[in-house]
């Protein structure tokens, strides 16, 4: 699982607290430091962060990436 974030975002920060608050690990890659990364997600056809990788599924909206949380195996 994977989260796309960047440098300056209040709403990957948030989702970020929300992982951390739930004790889930998920791997978070900054997209102001990781252009391929970044090409994924544009590709992709998001256009803001954050962006939640899961089983190969790309979320982008932040209250189903928090929703997402619920469904991870603790």
């Amino acid at each position: 699982m994977k989260l796309y974030t960047k440098t300056i975002c209040p709403k990957c920060m948030y989702v970020k607290s929300e992982f951390q608050r739930a004790g889930i690990h998920v791997e978070i890659i900054n997209i102001d430091h990781d252009e391929k990364a970044k090409q994924k997600i544009v590709q992709a056809g998001f256009l803001t962060v954050p962006v939640l990788d899961y089983n190969g599924q790309l979320i982008g909206d932040v209250k189903e990436i928090v929703s997402t949380i619920e469904l991870v195996p603790q």
